[in-house]
């Protein structure tokens, strides 16, 4: 046990992606059941861990730098950083513009004085959205673990 105190991690990046990238996959697993079925529980769920993801994406997105500096001059990396780079800023765009779409639908829906249901159109949408969000956090994980595990073929 000793000796694994004796080690740090000199970058939080490593550790700080898997969170947005779990929260925002079970956000596209709540966005599902919200279509299947239109519970505004689902829809809440959606929001809520699209808000945790974000929060996620944003730490991710600033440790990121830090983890460049600490890989320079390895071709992978200096190769595929640009495009990884760019993938997990406009998933953070997208998570936070989600996450402030579903809040305003959330007090939309509260301010009504009669309770009423989720559209199928809008629920579709939303649905759409979030898996956008999801290819987008997919191939942001991918190209990030090719550039930490790929090889040359």
């Amino acid at each position: 046990m000793e000796s694994v105190l004796q080690y740090e991690i000199p970058s939080l990046h490593p550790v700080a992606v898997h969170f947005p990238i779990a929260l925002l996959i079970a956000a596209l697993c709540a966005a599902a059941v919200w279509l299947a079925t239109g519970r505004g529980f689902w829809r809440r769920s959606t929001g809520l861990l699209l808000l945790a993801g974000s929060a996620g994406a944003a730490f991710a997105y600033l440790t990121g730098e830090a983890m460049l500096e600490l890989s320079e001059d390895v071709p992978i990396v200096e190769e595929l950083v640009d495009f990884h780079e760019t993938l997990a800023l406009a998933t953070l765009i997208l998570s936070i513009g989600l996450t402030i779409a579903f809040g305003l639908a959330e007090y939309r829906v509260r301010s009504r004085p009669e309770p009423s249901t989720d559209r199928w159109t809008g629920r579709a949408v939303g649905f759409a959205a979030v898996l956008a969000l999801a290819v987008l956090v997919a191939l942001a994980g991918h190209v990030g673990g090719v550039m930490v595990w790929g090889v040359s073929r």
